[in-house]
């Protein structure tokens, strides 16, 4: 990582301090999508329904932490990328949990749509701090997965609720482990400053 960013625009700087002073926060997030996926991946045939309830916490959670995140970036480029993908995050989450979440199919569409949002707005999020931070290919192969997985569970809705639990447990594990490589990344940079 390139800690010199004296040189960087205002925005750049401001990304940067933010994912300085926020690195637990992706370490946090890529615990949970971590321990989110070891749970898909281990029990898919009996965990689909408690898989919609414990994912529509996830979203609570991963959403409430981008939304503070983002508004703790004054002036951060991308900031309100993260911000309405944190407030979508909050919104299926709510809907999930409280809503008729009855069929694997919606299922399906919900974490389709929250996949597509997150790759978007995590790849934003690489563009605006690639001038200040190596690695950030981490980052957009995120995006480019998630939105990729997403189209994949939009096109092919009804491939039954055993793949999708083992798709969004492979999913979560992968988000997971890059985010959590990237947070030591940056933990690494605010050791060196």
């Amino acid at each position: 990582m390139n800690a010199n960013v004296e040189n960087q625009s205002p925005l750049l700087r401001n990304a940067l301090e933010f994912a300085k002073a926020n690195w637990w926060m992706f370490l946090l997030g890529g615990i949970l999508y971590i321990l989110f996926g070891i749970l898909a991946l281990a029990r898919p045939a009996s965990a689909l329904l408690a898989l919609a309830v414990v994912f529509a916490c996830f979203l609570l959670v991963d959403g409430i932490f981008s939304a503070v995140r983002a508004l703790g970036a004054k002036g951060a480029e991308g900031r309100w990328w993260v911000f309405f993908a944190g407030l979508v995050s909050i919104l299926i989450g709510l809907y999930a949990l409280f809503g008729p979440v009855n069929t694997v199919l919606l299922f399906v569409y919900v974490v389709a749509f929250q996949a597509i949002l997150f790759g978007v707005s995590i790849f934003m999020f690489g563009v605006s701090i690639r001038k200040a931070v190596s690695g950030e290919w981490m980052l957009y192969l995120t995006g480019v997965l998630s939105v990729l997985f997403g189209l994949l569970l939009l096109w092919a809705p009804g491939i039954g609720g055993l793949s999708v639990s083992l798709m969004v447990g492979a999913w979560a594990l992968v988000i997971g482990i890059l985010r959590v490589v990237f947070a030591f990344r940056v933990r690494s940079l605010v050791r060196n400053t």
